[in-house]
């Protein structure tokens, strides 16, 4: 493995559901790690930013869209940061359908509220539900949006995640609690700090992506 890709995914055991993309992408200099270099740039534009962002998502749309052409497929972008991923995932998976949920992160307590969650109706038994949002700080906000999934009588073994940063303590959450569940993220990042932020992570990805 590069160096590069190194610096990007540290060393440390990862749970047995969690594939990150960074530990597998041997070429020096890669573009997607590139990309990564240029998202932690906290002084990087916004439309760079953005720029960088797609760039990233096509490739993990490129990576995973295959295994889903004969699936029905529902994208479930966490808002407001999961829909940065939607364009690029609904152009690679044609078939694919929306479902909306909407959990905003409290940021005294850091503990998810939901506001919004709307299945489209009609689905088949074996949809596979691919839920995107770009960085798991705590996992609260996921392991609340699957714990919504679960309740409507979803097979939690038909969901995957799609991240570009995750944080180790997330990533161990979701094992504890939703071992089922795929999650595939480009790195995993190792602490939070004190406001519950990924680091190094790339601040708060939403904002930076959509520029307010």
């Amino acid at each position: 493995m590069d160096e590069q890709a190194n610096e990007q995914s540290p060393h440390f055991d990862l749970p047995p559901n969690v594939t990150c993309f960074a530990r597998t992408d041997n070429a020096a200099g890669s573009e997607r790690a590139l990309c990564l270099e240029q998202l932690r740039n906290r002084a990087l534009p916004y439309q760079e930013f953005r720029k960088n962002a797609d760039k990233l998502f096509n490739l993990i749309a490129d990576d995973m869209a295959l295994q889903y052409i004969e699936n029905e497929v529902i994208l479930t972008p966490i808002f407001r940061a999961g829909l940065s991923l939607l364009p690029v995932f609904m152009k690679r998976i044609e078939n694919s359908r929306l479902c909306s949920i909407g959990v905003k992160r409290n940021e005294e307590t850091a503990m998810p509220e939901p506001y919004l969650f709307k299945v489209p109706p009609q689905m088949s038994e074996d949809a596979k539900f691919i839920i995107l949002e770009p960085m798991i700080a705590t996992a609260g906000t996921m392991c609340y949006s699957l714990g919504m999934l679960k309740q409507q009588g979803y097979n939690l073994h038909n969901i995957q995640i799609i991240a570009v940063f995750c944080a180790l303590e997330a990533v161990n959450k979701l094992q504890q609690e939703f071992p089922q569940v795929q999650v595939h993220t480009e790195v995993v990042d190792p602490i939070l700090d004190d406001k519950k932020y990924i680091v190094p992570g790339c601040g708060d990805f939403g904002d930076r992506y959509f520029g307010t």
